[in-house]
């Protein structure tokens, strides 16, 4: 059995998660250096993408505010959302052991890994889905998945192992759509220019969330 069908029955559902991809290490070259996988672990070879939906029954009652004293759909939505977190961090870790005794040094990156100083990450779960071909990255800075649009959640391992990749997903699911900048109550989503992905005011969007306990809609009301 190859060690890529391995993985695949690792995170074969029922007990599984839903998405999972790879991807070779030449494809984050493009990043700054201390951005790259390898900085987190010298001689990796392969990066694997884990990602699980969250339930659109549940996003779809998402709201920018939360009233005190009172439970509101974002409180189920965000028991559910812890759900969804442990179970991609539990298997990443099966994946990483089963690599590591094989003999392929890996590394489970678990879930937050955001300098909150400047609000940014030491390692990217978004380029690292784009690249291990679970989707392509929207105007409202999420993955968009062929399957779930934008209601997912990822994690990533690294890995000294070669591991066959997948293809990137190619194309442009946002085109002719703004829907997710129509919504936005902070203003920090904006129409991308030149050859902008996103353009997006992570300050803006994370002062938004932090005042008002929560938002969400430039998922929730993405009709992808």
């Amino acid at each position: 059995m190859s060690l890529k069908q391995k993985i695949k029955d690792i995170c074969a559902l029922p007990d599984g998660v839903d998405l999972v991809g790879a991807a070779p290490v030449e494809r984050f070259e493009e990043l700054p250096r201390d951005k790259r996988p390898e900085q987190l672990l010298p001689g990796t070879k392969t990066v694997i993408v884990l990602g699980s939906q969250v339930f659109k029954v549940l996003t779809d009652r998402l709201t920018a505010d939360n009233k005190v004293g009172k439970v509101s759909p974002r409180d189920i939505y965000e028991a559910h959302n812890l759900a969804v977190i442990n179970d991609l961090t539990q298997t990443s870790y099966r994946i990483a052991r089963y690599l590591t005794n094989q003999g392929f040094t890996s590394v489970n990156l678990g879930q937050d890994l955001t300098d909150y100083r400047t609000i940014s990450s030491v390692f990217s779960f978004k380029y690292a889905a784009t690249a291990a071909g679970l989707g392509v990255l929207g105007k409202n800075g999420l993955v968009i998945t062929p399957s779930y649009g934008p209601r997912v959640k990822l994690t990533a391992l690294l890995t000294k192992a070669q591991i066959k990749p997948d293809e990137m997903v190619l194309g442009d699911p946002c085109e002719g759509c703004s829907t997710c900048i129509k919504v936005c109550p902070s203003g920090a989503l904006k129409e991308p220019q030149g050859s902008q992905r996103v353009n997006h005011d992570r300050f803006v969007c994370c002062s938004f969330y932090t005042a008002n306990k929560g938002c969400g809609l430039c998922m929730s009301k993405c009709p992808r």
